[in-house]
């Protein structure tokens, strides 16, 4: 019973911890009140073609999965706070992540988050965001720069007017890992308005 008890202590406190999360995300505001932003749903992320993961995989007879050593590149996505540890790792300074959204939408802005900014040296440092229009075409979003000193969910405009189906975060340096870079989270936000 007392087992019981506690799984639902728990359980109860998740919930609340997700419903504060959401009351945060939809209560933001980024520059004027007519201008909440709204959190982009369902969206999926793959790493970029050159980037190479860091970790490995252990499969069966080299081709069967059975476990990862790295967590995907589907964590930046995650609602849950960034724990140490709970991120998307790749090799080296640079690399890049591909987000699909669902559904062609206004993508308006971007957030990107790290734990302990202040102490990271495998956080993102400089990076573009592109955006992929709907024949193909890469279209430059805007350029960032994640700063160590500040707030660490920092969030940046697009220069974009056209609905977009997927996004590319491609990170240009970090801030001193030579080995890796760990990138926490990732989200996108559309104009609530539009």
């Amino acid at each position: 019973m007392q087992r019981l008890t506690m799984k639902l202590i728990h359980m109860e406190n998740l919930l609340r911890t997700t419903q504060r999360m959401r009351r945060t995300m939809i209560s933001q505001n980024y520059g004027t009140e007519n201008n909440a932003l709204e959190y982009i749903v369902g969206a999926q992320a793959v790493k970029g073609s050159s980037t190479i993961e860091w970790g490995g995989r252990v499969a069966l007879w080299g081709v069967i999965p059975l476990w990862r050593a790295a967590p995907p590149p589907d964590t930046i996505l995650a609602l849950r706070k960034p724990t140490p540890s709970d991120c998307w790792p790749f090799s080296g300074s640079t690399g890049e992540v591909i987000i699909e959204v669902p559904q062609y939408a206004q993508v308006h802005s971007i957030s990107v988050e790290h734990i302990r900014p202040d102490t990271a040296q495998s956080a993102p440092k400089d990076f573009i965001v592109y955006g992929i229009l709907e024949n193909g075409t890469w279209t430059k979003a805007t350029d960032g720069t994640y700063r160590y000193n500040k707030p660490a969910k920092q969030y940046y405009s697009l220069d974009n007017s056209a609905p977009l189906k997927r996004i590319v975060f491609r990170v240009l340096s970090n801030h001193g890992n030579q080995q890796y870079t760990c990138v926490y989270r990732v989200h996108l936000y559309s104009d609530s308005n539009t």
